[in-house]
């Protein structure tokens, strides 16, 4: 089975696991605008999206064509939750997750390593990239970025550059909520889809 292949029943099963859920108490529950005429409208990862109910199907609010496949499974997992992801205060990092100090090279193969790779020291280049997202600045490193994901869910991006020894390093933290919403392996592909967007 081919990654796009696994990853449309990943969402069929997704949206199956919310039928029957009472979506205007979730999206209260989750900070998300109220369904109105069928669908829920708002933001996530920089772009202005669509969900219409009672199906499930997720697009783009600019056109209707259908969200990228992960988007889809991230925001269908987030309705799954069914407790508050309000923050804790607590920053973690994916080594923090289960199993993600097994899969921490994998993980930053995928995410912060071609971040590195595409920016280097231009953090002006990176600054024009963090407008694809919705974003804050943080004090944190040479650039500190808390970058909105999806209803309470955000990551902060540490960067820091580097000098004639030691290249640039990053880090992205989120806060220790993600672990009641999202599944290691969701957390790895939120993550590439924000490090991958900045390049």
């Amino acid at each position: 089975m081919s990654l796009q292949d696994a990853q449309r029943e990943a969402v069929r099963r997704a949206a199956a696991d919310l039928v029957g859920v009472e979506m205007a108490s979730r999206c209260r529950l989750l900070g998300l605008p109220q369904p109105q005429a069928g669908a829920v409208r708002f933001r996530a990862f920089g772009l202005n999206l669509v969900l219409r109910l009672p199906g499930f199907d997720l697009t783009l609010a600019e056109g209707s064509a259908p969200a990228r496949l992960g988007d889809q499974l991230l925001v269908l997992h987030y309705l799954r939750c069914a407790v508050s992801p309000a923050p804790t205060g607590e920053p973690i990092n994916f080594r923090d997750l289960p199993g993600g100090r097994v899969c921490w090279q994998p993980f930053l193969s995928r995410s912060i390593a071609p971040l590195l790779r595409a920016i280097g020291n231009d953090l002006e280049r990176l600054t024009r990239h963090l407008d694809r997202f919705d974003w804050q600045p943080v004090a944190a490193g040479d650039l500190g970025a808390r970058i909105h994901a999806l209803g309470r869910i955000e990551a902060t991006l540490v960067y820091r550059k580097g000098d004639e020894e030691f290249g640039p390093t990053a880090e992205l933290l989120f806060d220790a909520c993600i672990r009641r919403v999202y599944t290691t392996e969701d957390v790895a592909y939120l993550a590439g889809r924000i490090c991958l967007g900045l390049l």
